[in-house]
């Protein structure tokens, strides 16, 4: 009797055994491009199966502008302000604009809000309000009404100007240019928002090149995202490398950039070398210095009424060693593009 007790219950494991082997064969699959390895904080089961997936963008580490919500329809009414019959409302910003160029202005306002607003509020430190924007729809009006200095010779389909805290656009989204309305939406909005921030009074004490350097500095980050590259983004760089390595043209220092980077400027190369040394270092001050640094740099600013000396608050260091620390991170940055 024992021995018929022994042999059945060995049948009785081995079909057991045998189903177990059968049901982990049939519960097994093959994942393409998938990574299969052993958990190692519990024994290993049959079920033991992590996926290595594919990495993921950090969100934070896109582009803003790939993130933008064009069929967001903001409210529209009627308006009858500098020639302007109709305007959409933001929360920072007022479109006005022609009967028959509402995608338009639909598109300008969901740039300024949902891009602009988290941009300014986020590296300059304040958030604008109420601040009217225009879409010319002629060159004779755009240069008209914003009082361009540069004639019309001088505008391209897609520009934008900001003089006195107000927003002018030609023409938005006509251009062939892929992405220019964009980003310079965004960086008249820094323009327009620094001046009412400051106010025309004090507005005089922001240099000319912190003050486009900001605004290239944030259309950048919107076209190309936070952690840009900025030999690859500031237009006519090749004049910031040429400077390094040849010493023509010639680096300007900071001081020298507060003189003579003021208002219209007609030289080419000189207006060139202010905005990509002004470019450069807001990029450099944000990158060394934090985020936040030029919104704590604008706030040292409006108190001080002195540049240099709301820079030295921030940086602990004087204008001519800021200045020399610039050039040479610029320098080695350089160098490190050629290898």
């Amino acid at each position: 009797m024992k021995m018929i007790y022994y042999i059945l219950v060995a049948l009785t494991l081995g079909i057991v055994l045998s189903s177990g082997c059968i049901q982990q064969e049939k519960g097994s699959t093959i994942v393409p491009n998938t990574t299969i390895v052993p958990n190692i904080t519990k024994p290993l089961t049959s079920n033991d199966e992590i996926k290595v997936l594919p990495e993921q963008t950090n969100s934070a580490q896109q582009p803003p502008s790939s993130r933008i919500d064009y069929s967001h329809e903001y409210p529209a009414s009627s308006a009858n302000v500098n020639g302007f019959e109709m305007k959409k409302t933001g929360s920072g910003f007022v479109v006005y604009y022609h009967p028959g160029d509402e995608t338009n202005a639909n598109k300008v306002l969901a740039i300024l809000e949902q891009g602009g607003l988290n941009l300014y509020k986020k590296y300059l430190g304040f958030e604008p309000k109420d601040i009217p924007v225009y879409l010319a729809m002629s060159v004779d009006e755009y240069v008209k009404i914003a009082d361009f200095p540069g004639g019309k010779e001088n505008v391209a389909v897609g520009d934008g100007s900001a003089p006195n805290g107000k927003i002018y656009l030609y023409k938005p989204f006509g251009e062939n240019i892929p992405g220019k309305t964009g980003g310079v939406i965004i960086h008249e909005g820094v323009h327009a928002a620094a001046y009412q921030y400051f106010g025309q009074d004090k507005m005089r004490y922001l240099p000319g090149f912190l003050n486009e350097g900001m605004a290239h500095y944030l259309e950048y980050i919107f076209k190309a995202g936070p952690k840009f590259d900025p030999l690859d983004q500031i237009y006519h760089s090749d004049l910031l490398i040429d400077g390094i390595e040849t010493g023509s043209p010639k680096l300007l220092s900071l001081e020298e950039l507060a003189q003579k980077c003021d208002g219209y400027i007609n030289d080419e190369t000189l207006n060139f070398l202010c905005r990509g040394q002004g470019t450069y270092t807001v990029w450099y001050i944000n990158e060394n210095y934090g985020e936040g640094a030029m919104g704590k740099f604008l706030t040292n600013l409006k108190q001080t009424q002195n540049w240099q000396e709301a820079l030295s608050n921030v940086t602990g260091k004087t204008t001519s060693q800021s200045g020399q620390e610039i050039q040479d991170r610029l320098k080695l940055m350089v160098e490190q593009k050629k290898r």
